[in-house]
């Protein structure tokens, strides 16, 4: 199945909103200073459209149920556009489902490589993405590292990693397409 200049044009254009949805639902989580100048900007391009909604969305602890929604929203109208608005309604809602899982496990994916090569050029430390990155992608590579240690100079654990993201991902999102295709 190829892509088509309609599902590419509609996918860019869905990128934008959901890269500042995943920030706004990350950066609480990994307590990301707000005095950031990224950290910031995502918070006063998102305020108006969240305050309203926050209102009747309670937060559970750093986690953000108003992001999720609208990350989960987002990515069901991206859904809804790429097919046209074929099938019903559940059927929109479990491919957006399986869009933002898709978008954000691909965002730790980029989190992790962008990890291993922060450990290798050392960029400046304390920016809003080193700080993001560095609180997303470790987690994941400790635990890996507890059980393939650095081989010498050589580290496999940013590379198993990858390779287990990205076979959830293949495995959750083709999961969740196929049932939205059946719905």
């Amino acid at each position: 199945m190829g892509m088509t200049i309609y599902q590419l044009i509609i996918g860019f254009l869905f990128w934008i909103p959901l890269t500042i949805l995943f920030l706004r639902l990350a950066l609480p989580l990994v307590r990301a200073p707000f005095s950031d100048p990224v950290v910031g900007w995502v918070y006063g391009v998102t305020n108006p459209v969240f305050r309203p909604i926050e209102r009747f969305v309670p937060r559970y602890r750093n986690l953000s149920l108003t992001a999720v929604l609208l990350f989960w929203l987002t990515a069901t109208l991206e859904y809804m556009l790429l097919f046209w608005f074929t099938g019903s309604p559940l059927a929109w809602m479990v491919g957006g489902l399986a869009g933002a899982l898709g978008f954000a496990i691909g965002a730790m994916i980029v989190c992790v490589v962008l990890s291993a090569l922060f450990s290798l050029f050392q960029p400046r430390a304390g920016t809003s993405i080193v700080y993001l990155v560095e609180r997303l992608a470790q987690p994941m590579l400790r635990a890996v590292r507890r059980f393939v240690p650095p081989i010498g100079p050589i580290d496999l654990s940013p590379a198993i990693v990858v390779l287990g993201l990205l076979i959830v991902r293949l495995l959750l999102t083709g999961l969740l397409y196929d049932l939205a295709s059946r719905v």
